[in-house]
């Protein structure tokens, strides 16, 4: 009877809770708006552009405009969108071009009809292609190509665990024989389509990652050597995207008959290709600001920084002196290393070759941090007065922080209260060994390092709407500080500065009318002295 009264309990809880869910006049908001965001997490273009637009480019330009002006709202914004162009979107285009140059000179004739110029696969993705379709290969007759093409994805979903909540899921065991045909047929049959029909394929695509992640509730974390901690760098999409793009590779007779070598010259291409494309966008991220600068020269006839409501009447600027300029240039400095401290701090770990792999139409977190630096170390150094430079350093740095960890805490700290809140609800991977008995130390620190929130595939049809709450979380967090708040704070900071430097200036000239006056009198006692002779000695005493 207690047993049947609390489920009872819980069903009238449950029954309550949609009964208020379908009340609830937000409830349309949050359908609308998970849908959308679900459209920003499938295609990250999308996402970024939208986020990023919407938390800080939008925000910042309008609040310019209202507080200080046209020049500043110009400036603001082709700083800000040029950031998010440059930045974040592209990159990739840019590695694709290289990529075409240097197919083939990297891959030498041994593989003229190999063609890997659009493909992401990174380093570890193809050693791990290449060493298990050795596995699969039947080498008794090329009839067998596609049955060793398919035993090829048995084997690459075979040993493969996903994390669920604080959990592994083993793939294959949880998918079943009948599921894990689907998907190996369904990848088969994308690796033996005509590569011209790229939207079938990426419906395939689509299709069994769908199969994998609806009945795993994972996807985003993934080993092949869960005691070892190894987790693997690609999510399910990117893994089955890069599998078959590569199991295409496989059917050419000179990769069947060399993989070895192939595997050399392809993760050779790989690094070649993100070194020279991360090398060509660095200097342009970091020239961005220069060019930004000279466009509103140009146009408004005037030298230094538009943070200042009188910019166009020209006494905002004043040029600085040989003492002045080098102690500017080492706040500088100063600005400067402790924005890169920021980065290597955020990264919590060593740079390594991998971290500046492409694999995917847009940058790796690891390599936007790479960018974003060199972007915003550029901005210090382009500033023009100390004014300028501590609103630079101040606003990137906290853009940095609110970008790469402070928003993710945001979107996270929402997750914590809903899973607490909602025992039933998953919303949150954890992969720290901390537990409720630990130290609040250990837990603290496997809630930064160790957590991240699910997808919107991984959570359960039922939750996504929660998952929403999680992301709008991070969403207004980063308007509201990073859009907002931040502007708002420098440019009070600034006038603040203007203000007293201008009664200081003031001040200044008031002694020096009083002391021009004394003077005036004392040397007028010395009948030697003409009119003229009084003047000119007081204005080079007095007003210097």
């Amino acid at each position: 009877m207690k047993t049947l009264s609390i489920s009872n309990t819980n069903i009238r809880r449950e029954n309550k809770f949609n009964s208020a869910k379908q009340n609830f006049k937000g409830g349309a908001f949050l359908d609308v708006a998970t849908k959308g965001l679900q459209m920003c997490d499938k295609y990250p273009m999308i996402g970024v552009a939208v986020t990023d637009s919407v938390a800080t480019d939008v925000p910042r330009t309008i609040f310019d405009l209202v507080k200080t002006g046209v020049p500043a709202a110009m400036e603001t914004m082709r700083r800000e969108f040029s950031g998010l162009i440059v930045n974040c979107l592209l990159p990739s285009f840019v590695v694709l071009g290289v990529a075409k140059l240097l197919n083939k000179p990297v891959m030498g004739s041994k593989f003229a009809n190999v063609n890997l110029s659009s493909s992401w696969s990174n380093g570890e993705s193809i050693n791990k292609f290449v060493e298990t379709f050795k596995e699969s290969m039947d080498v008794t007759s090329a009839k067998t190509k596609r049955s060793e093409i398919k035993r090829y994805f048995t084997k690459l979903l075979t040993g493969l665990n996903g994390r669920d909540g604080d959990k592994w899921v083993e793939f294959s065991s949880k998918l079943g024989r009948e599921k894990l045909d689907s998907v190996t047929e369904i990848l088969t049959e994308a690796a033996f389509s005509a590569s011209s029909d790229k939207k079938t394929i990426k419906r395939m695509l689509s299709e069994a990652s769908a199969l994998i992640t609806n009945a795993t509730h994972a996807g985003e974390i993934l080993s092949y050597d869960i005691k070892n901690g190894q987790i693997f760098g690609s999510n399910i999409s990117e893994l089955l995207r890069d599998s078959v793009d590569i199991a295409r590779k496989f059917s050419d007779d000179a990769v069947r008959s060399n993989l070895n070598a192939f595997k050399k010259q392809a993760t050779k291409l790989v690094n070649s290709k993100s070194i020279l494309g991360l090398a060509v966008i660095l200097p342009l991220a970091m020239s961005v600001q220069t060019i930004n600068r000279a466009i509103t020269r140009h146009k408004y006839k005037q030298k230094g920084a538009p943070i200042y409501k009188d910019f166009e009447k020209g006494d905002t600027y004043k040029e600085m002196n040989s003492a002045q300029k080098a102690k500017f240039f080492s706040q500088k400095l100063l600005a400067a290393g402790s924005m890169i401290s920021l980065a290597l701090l955020s990264m919590m770990k060593k740079p390594s070759l991998s971290m500046f792999q492409f694999k995917g139409m847009f940058p790796t977190v690891d390599q936007c941090r790479w960018i974003a630096t060199g972007t915003f170390v550029s901005r210090m150094f382009a500033s023009e007065d100390p004014n300028e430079l501590r609103e630079s350093t101040v606003r990137d740095m906290a853009s940095f922080a609110g970008l790469y960890f402070l928003g993710d805490y945001a979107g996270k700290a929402a997750a914590s209260i809903i899973e607490k809140v909602r025992p039933d609800v998953k919303l949150l991977n954890r992969l720290g060994k901390s537990t409720p008995e630990s130290s609040i130390w250990l837990r603290i620190s496997d809630w930064i390092k160790n957590t991240t929130l699910k997808s919107f595939d991984e959570v359960l049809p039922r939750n996504k709407n929660f998952r929403s709450i999680c992301e709008l979380a991070s969403l207004g967090f980063s308007i509201i500080s990073l859009g907002v708040l931040l502007p708002a704070y420098n440019r009070h900071v600034t006038e603040k500065k203007v203000a007293k430097a201008k009664q200081e200036e003031l001040a200044s000239k008031n002694i020096s009318r009083n002391n021009s006056s004394r003077l005036i009198v004392e040397l007028k006692r010395d009948k030697s002295l003409s009119e003229g002779g009084i003047y000119e000695i007081v204005a080079q005493n007095c007003f210097k």
